[in-house]
């Protein structure tokens, strides 16, 4: 079962978009937005930092972007929000996500184009729809995510510089047309290409001068051997990604790590990593008395770890019929490209993974779908423990969605975060743990603390107005009624898909 996975997920993963820049920005439609001088919002519970609920409802002045006072005051301001005993809490914050495109359409025709544009404008909005207003692309270019943050209606996103190993993931999957603009990220590895193989431009002293020249916030190395046919890449040194992290480290920078496998973990475990941005979703013959030693060894070492549950929910989810139907698809994707996405072009990815895992011919789409659920359980069951066992011996879960992590409509932007924070509850994460992951936690690891993941005075104001408490109901994370974006007040509903 272990060779089903590693996979169809990547195996159209990002070809040509990862360092590539094309245009990404359209017209925003019309949105019910208020930017007032002040900026009131009475009588809410604020949760804390430490996921505690304030013990009475509060008063919360914003000016110029930024919290200036919390407290029974009652501040003058400009324009005064209404909170209802509702539920102030800072905006979320997804750290792994890929910006660039439209998940599974590259248009071929002036119709898909415009749905390109389309999708284009309400992928920021998506974002935000589901309460994410920071968001972390590891693996693009600083133009990019320039771009990204130069839209008026948009989470903001930074910049986590990628550094690549000549013919490995994900460099071998680029066209070669692409492959020169990667060069400014190519390491030389002296220990292990040093008879043979390729080998890059650049010392990891000298890639992480380019990451603090771009103003990165963090470093992301790649550790992938391959999958479906692409086999046998080559990865970085063990001596090699140590002193990528010595580097780093030195200049402030975390180091996150692309890796999925016990070989990979075993690797970041003793190069000293930062994170792992994928759960344990390949135990390569690991008994589990094996696998819940690494979980203790990754626990103890206090390298934090991104589950991306999600992304394997996420495939099998291209065979269920009823996606589209759903209420949670139906408010992130725009009308015309969810109907697209059903078109046979639109179902090119869906194919690919039934073919992948065996789907029998002539089925339904409900046996599909059940065959999809059957050769997916193990994977998915693999990765869920693993998250218990790190929990259970405190390890430090960190969220972030991978999203997405291909062509796949079922990753689609906001909504696969959403989606993700449901996974964390399956798992059994507490809700304050999860509620810690999406906010003060998730800022805290890339030194961001500062400015954003919790409500207090002098933090820029990226909050959520919710119905309910999420401390004690994780339906509350779609109980949003008003964000506010650096001090802007948006109406939720005006942020769906039309």
């Amino acid at each position: 079962m272990q060779g089903v996975l590693k996979h169809t997920c990547q195996l159209f993963c990002r070809v040509g978009l990862l360092l590539t820049i094309s245009p990404m920005l359209a017209a925003d439609t019309t949105t019910t937005v208020s930017k007032p001088d002040n900026l009131l919002i009475r009588n809410v519970y604020v949760i804390s930092a430490e996921a505690e609920v304030s013990a009475s409802t509060l008063n919360v002045l914003i000016k110029d972007g930024r919290i200036r006072a919390i407290g029974d005051e009652e501040y003058p301001a400009d324009k005064v929000l209404q909170g209802q005993q509702q539920y102030l809490i800072p905006g979320l914050i997804d750290s792994h996500v890929h910006l660039e495109g439209v998940p599974g359409l590259i248009p071929k025709n002036d119709t898909e184009s415009a749905l390109y544009q389309q999708a284009l404008a309400q992928i920021p909005r998506s974002y935000l729809y589901y309460g994410f207003t920071t968001l972390l692309d590891l693996a693009s270019t600083r133009g990019l995510v320039d771009d990204w943050n130069s839209q008026s209606l948009a989470p903001h996103a930074q910049f986590c510089f990628p550094v690549l190993i000549p013919g490995g993931y994900p460099v071998a999957l680029m066209p070669e047309d692409v492959k020169p603009l990667a060069s400014q990220h190519l390491l030389h590895d002296r220990h292990g290409h040093r008879d043979s193989g390729p080998s890059g431009n650049f010392s990891p002293s000298e890639l992480i001068e380019n990451a603090k020249d771009q103003n990165a916030d963090c470093v992301k190395v790649f550790y992938e051997t391959g999958f479906g046919s692409m086999r046998d890449l080559p990865v970085p040194s063990l001596a090699i990604i140590r002193e990528v992290v010595d580097a780093a480290q030195g200049q402030s920078l975390p180091v996150f790590f692309h890796g999925n496998s016990a070989s990979a973990y075993e690797s970041g475990l003793k190069a000293g990593v930062d994170m792992i941005v994928h759960g344990l979703w390949h135990t390569e013959n690991l008994t589990d008395t094996q696998r819940d030693k690494l979980a203790q060894q990754v626990a103890k070492a206090g390298i934090a770890v991104q589950p991306t549950i999600q992304v394997l929910v996420g495939e099998k989810e291209l065979l269920n019929p009823e996606f589209f139907s759903q209420p949670y698809s139906q408010a992130a994707i725009p009308p015309a490209l969810l109907a697209w996405y059903q078109t046979d072009a639109g179902q090119g990815m869906a194919n690919t993974v039934g073919k992948s895992i065996g789907s029998p011919k002539r089925a339904s789409a409900a046996e599909r779908y059940a065959h999809a659920n059957k050769v997916y359980e193990p994977i998915i069951d693999n990765v869920v423990e693993f998250s218990r066992q790190l929990q259970m011996h405190e390890g430090h879960l960190v969220f972030g969605s991978d999203t997405p992590s291909g062509p796949i409509y079922t990753q689609f932007p906001g909504l696969n975060g959403h989606l993700e924070i449901q996974r964390w509850h399956e798992v059994g994460i507490a809700l304050p743990e999860i509620f810690r992951a999406l906010t003060i936690n998730n800022a805290r690891v890339v030194g961001w603390e500062n400015e954003i993941g919790s409500v207090e005075p002098g933090k820029i104001a990226n909050l959520l107005l919710l119905q309910s408490n999420p401390l004690t109901d994780i339906s509350a994370y779609d109980s949003i009624n008003w964000v506010v974006l650096n001090g802007e007040l948006i109406a939720r509903d005006s942020l769906a898909s039309k």
